[in-house]
């Protein structure tokens, strides 16, 4: 059985607002983001609170099923900066997810973008799971997480369709279940 956990949005919230801060303590200064859709968009939002920087988007398709793990043959571009905003050429950007799981998608998005002229790329997750990593970051990539957490299932609120009842799973035992 596949051990779950739930955040609820004040957990989001919070986690990020410590991202920022690193990210603002960073010797590079971002100059926009690059939300990876579907799960970087929120948090990329909640970000530009903090960092008040413009959010630019792609998106890829990884995982064949949303309610699980089973992952394609290959990361696919679904939507993407093409052709790249003129405004972004020689800027730092920072690159947006919500969980560094399996790093697959992360590393390929990562040297997609570094094809594309930026000057500085980082690479800011909410989530971090403590598992080995099928890739690798491309070099010179900075790197921020919000938090480490476990190798399980993470339910994030903007995934749910009764909030009240994936705020009461948060709630209890700290979100955690086996």
């Amino acid at each position: 059985m596949v051990k779950k956990i739930w955040y609820s949005y004040n957990d989001i919230h919070l986690v990020l607002q410590e991202l920022a801060a690193k990210i603002k303590n960073a010797p590079v200064k971002y100059d926009a983001m690059i939300a990876i859709g579907g799960g970087g968009f929120i948090p990329a939002r909640i970000l530009r609170s903090f960092l008040h920087i413009p959010i630019y988007a792609v998106t890829t398709a990884y995982y064949e099923s949303e309610q699980e793990s089973k992952t394609a043959d290959r990361v696919r571009k679904i939507q993407w900066l093409d052709p790249m905003n003129d405004s972004l050429r020689g800027k730092n950007v920072l690159v947006v997810d919500e969980v560094d799981d399996s790093r697959v998608t992360m590393a390929f998005v990562l040297q997609e973008l570094a094809k594309e002229g930026f000057n500085e790329i980082g690479m800011a997750v909410l989530h971090e799971k403590i598992k080995p990593k099928q890739a690798s970051l491309p070099e010179n990539v900075h790197y921020f997480s919000g938090t480490t957490v476990p190798d399980w299932w993470i339910n994030y609120p903007w995934d749910a369709e009764d909030i009240e009842a994936h705020n009461r799973l948060a709630a209890d035992s700290q979100g955690f279940i086996d």
